[in-house]
C-alpha cells in the first residue's frame, strides 16, 4: 500500500501493488493546513458501536483477535511507507511507538522487516476469540 501526493490536483492517493491499483484518495480540501508537505505521520485503528447499541459483544477489528507478532494469526499491513519531499515512497525513520491503554484492541509496529515485508504493522481485537 502506498500514498502519493498528486502534484496537479493536490490530492493524496492510496494504492496497492506498487501503485498499480488506486483504491482511494483524500481530497486536498480535507487538509487545508497540509497543502503539500507534512512533518508527521500516524497509523492506527478505531472501532465503535452505534449509539444505543449494547457495548457487548465488542466489535471486532482486524482478524477479531488481539494482535500478536504473527502474520498467520493477526491482521497486518506490510510495506507501510511515507512520501518524502521528492514525492517518493520511503521507509519511515526515527519513529516513536504509542500504545493504547485499551486492553481489548492493539496495534503493534514491528518496524522494517526487510524487502519482503517492509514495515510491518499488526492490529486486532477484541480478546473474546
Amino acid at each position: 500500500m502506498s500514498y502519493r501526493f498528486h502534484e496537479d490536483t493536490g490530492d493524496w492517493w492510496v494504492s496497492i501493488d506498487e501503485d498499480k491499483y488506486g483504491i482511494g484518495y483524500w481530497p486536498k480540501s480535507l487538509f487545508t493546513g497540509l497543502s503539500d508537505v507534512a512533518n508527521q505521520a500516524e497509523w492506527g485503528g478505531e472501532v465503535g458501536v452505534h449509539s444505543g447499541q449494547k457495548s457487548y459483544p465488542f466489535p471486532e477489528m482486524g482478524s477479531g483477535r488481539r494482535a500478536v507478532y504473527n502474520t498467520k494469526r493477526s491482521a497486518f499491513f506490510q510495506h507501510v511507507t511515507v512520501v518524502n519531499e521528492a514525492h517518493m515512497n520511503v521507509n519511515p525513520e526515527d519513529t516513536e511507538k504509542f500504545y493504547s491503554w485499551e486492553p481489548l484492541y492493539l496495534s503493534l509496529d514491528e518496524g522494517y522487516q526487510g524487502d519482503y515485508w517492509g514495515r510491518l504493522i499488526f492490529f486486532g481485537g477484541p480478546t473474546s476469540k
